[in-house]
């Protein structure tokens, strides 16, 4: 199949007509009725070509609850520039079945592209999908309990829905300098700027539009999730929620059925998982913790915010 590369964010991206939402309407349980105009959650899972049977796990598990939701969109996002020939026709056969991929013509697929991927994802989103609340950005490698961040956000008050920015946050990671995530251009102190780590976290409509519309003004980190901290550190009124349900570090903290989001599982982990969910309700068989965790102090300097030293947190 030769596939027109001009073509790539006509034929690919716009899978639907604009993604406003999948078709039909959804009497939900937790959010009741719901308009086929607006949605009050986006899904972006960030995922590489290659990662197709990952792409497959995540549809047969987690997110197959979700298909015809009328309150739920999701999306697969990938980096299209560079696309060899064999590359695109496995991509336009998937996305003839599923229509769920995001693909962006202009970022290549690595890892030193990340940040761009993530940034022109959330200026497309901005751009194409006329109504939605909140943005939940993981990766395809992440467990998401989407009813339980549903019922979570219809909990939040009103006044947050414009600025919330929730997740699993960290303001006392040193500036790497050396190996994959070095930052070369970081400049600003010798910590990271407060951020919400990238393995889960919502951003409300209205940190999406900031962003996308000052996209050309901001400076692309090797991190994406600090970069996101970086572009929101000076938006006045953000509300900042530091949430342990979040297990979304550069590895997991064990298995609670507290959590929302769990990260850096492979395909078994995320099948067994979802079958206990299915059959008990729970995430674990057991639950249990590798490592603890932490409530962050927003009341002390970054640099002493968070102190791994509470066993009681899952």
């Amino acid at each position: 199949m030769v596939i027109d590369t001009n073509a790539i964010d006509v034929e690919y991206v716009f899978c639907t007509e604009k993604i406003n939402l999948r078709s039909g309407q959804n009497n939900d349980p937790i959010l009741g009725k719901a308009t086929r105009n607006h949605s009050i959650l986006i899904i972006l899972i960030l995922t590489s070509p290659a990662n197709v049977n990952r792409r497959e796990i995540i549809r047969g598990t987690w997110l197959s609850l979700w298909k015809n939701s009328s309150v739920v969109q999701y999306h697969f996002v990938v980096g299209g520039g560079g696309f060899k020939e064999e590359i695109h026709s496995f991509i336009a056969e998937e996305q003839s079945v599923h229509h769920d991929l995001i693909v962006l013509p202009h970022v290549y697929d690595d890892y030193k592209s990340l940040t761009k991927k993530v940034l022109e994802a959330f200026v497309w989103i901005d751009k194409a999908v006329n109504h939605f609340k909140y943005l939940l950005k993981c990766d395809d490698d992440s467990f998401v309990q989407v009813d339980k961040v549903l019922s979570e956000l219809q909990t939040l008050k009103l006044a947050k829905e414009h600025s919330l920015y929730w997740g699993f946050f960290n303001g006392r990671a040193q500036v790497k300098v050396s190996g994959k995530w070095k930052e070369s251009d970081w400049v600003l102190c010798d910590y990271y700027l407060p951020y919400a780590l990238g393995g889960g976290y919502v951003l409300s409509q209205k940190l999406i539009h900031f962003i996308a519309v000052n996209a050309k003004f901001l400076r692309l980190y090797n991190s994406e999730d600090v970069s996101v901290g970086v572009w929101l550190s000076a938006v006045a009124n953000v509300t900042r929620l530091h949430d342990p349900r979040f297990d979304t570090e550069f590895m997991s903290r064990g298995c609670s059925n507290t959590y929302l989001v769990t990260h850096k599982h492979d395909a078994t982990t995320m099948r067994k998982m979802f079958v206990t969910l299915k059959e008990s309700g729970r995430l674990c068989d057991v639950e249990y913790r590798t490592r603890d965790s932490y409530m962050y102090n927003w009341n002390v300097p970054p640099s002493k915010c968070c102190i791994r030293n509470d066993s009681s947190i899952p």
